[in-house]
């Protein structure tokens, strides 16, 4: 009753379980239903624990940039000989994460709620990871979280592009193109399938790696586990009744990009969310989870007014 649009999405999903249960991994679904929950949670939770939580949020994403700038100047305490492991010639900045997307993610999903001296460090960290993705995905956080005009906004947005284009641009067609490659495989195999319905969750990493395998289709050598795009992903997996399910949902919370506190964090994982899988990441998932929660509190709401 308090979010129908969530409501339908958890009907469709249990509905696809119902009809092609015993042909699906089923822990997605679950997967999924617990994020709801934890969604309803966070929505409950007193306003006057929200400060705290921010600062925890921001705290986790400075401690995060602190170990990507650390990986940087050639040490690792987690991933290093101290727990068994070894360097490599080239030390990447994976953060706690284990990845390099993952940990330029997560630092550009919780900078607008860091302090400003805060910000040149995360900055840098995004920038060492070399994700367009995330550096996208900083700018927007940020520009939104200061409330910068449109006019700055381009001009910030093409002159980053542009730089990054030229400083990297020998690393950057065969990644870009290749998930653009994938998405086309995808969708063919979409259209063929069950467009309305989709394959249900899960469904992605249990043909499209096959597929691409039985088809020799590996246009960066290697085979996407997930589609490295969380809006196309959905629509593969929950049909056309899913895609507009979502947009729905999304339509009727809107207002959460606007929030003056939160806002520029969710902007900045819907951004990632093009470019990347940070829903199917635990820590980055249930990052989102909880910011989306503290926006759409009903008790934050009425407290802002």
């Amino acid at each position: 009753q308090r979010d129908r649009w969530l409501g339908v999405a958890l009907g469709l999903i249990a509905l696809t379980v119902f009809l092609w249960g015993g042909q699906l991994d089923i822990t997605h679904s679950v997967v999924f239903l617990i994020a709801a929950i934890a969604l309803v949670a966070m929505r409950e939770s007193p306003v006057e624990w929200h400060p705290g939580i921010k600062a925890l949020l921001a705290a986790s994403g400075v401690f995060q940039v602190a170990y990507v700038l650390q990986q940087w100047a050639g040490h690792d305490l987690l991933w290093g000989p101290l727990v068994g492991g070894q360097f490599k010639d080239v030390i990447q900045p994976l953060g706690t994460l284990g990845t390099v997307d993952g940990a330029a993610a997560y630092i550009a999903i919780t900078a607008p709620l860091m302090p400003l001296w805060a910000l040149p460090f995360a900055a840098a960290a995004v920038l060492k990871g070399k994700s367009l993705g995330a550096l996208a995905a900083l700018a927007v956080g940020l520009l939104l979280r200061y409330r910068v005009r449109w006019f700055v906004w381009a001009a910030t947005g093409l002159g980053a592009a542009g730089w990054f284009g030229w400083r990297y641009w020998d690393g950057l067609p065969t990644t870009v193109l290749a998930r653009l490659w994938i998405w086309k495989f995808a969708l063919t195999d979409w259209l063929r399938t069950d467009p309305i319905l989709g394959v249900g969750l899960g469904g992605w990493p249990n043909r499209i790696p096959f597929q691409q395998v039985q088809a020799q289709f590996l246009p960066s050598g290697e085979v996407f586990l997930e589609a490295h795009n969380e809006y196309l992903q959905w629509v593969y997996e929950t049909g056309v009744i899913g895609g507009t399910v979502a947009a729905a949902w999304g339509w009727a919370h809107r207002r959460m990009l606007a929030h003056p506190v939160w806002g520029g964090a969710i902007a900045a994982a819907a951004v990632s969310s093009a470019t990347f899988f940070p829903l199917h990441i635990t820590a980055l998932g249930l990052l989102i989870v909880i910011l989306i929660g503290l926006a759409t509190s009903q008790k934050e709401t009425e407290s802002c007014a």
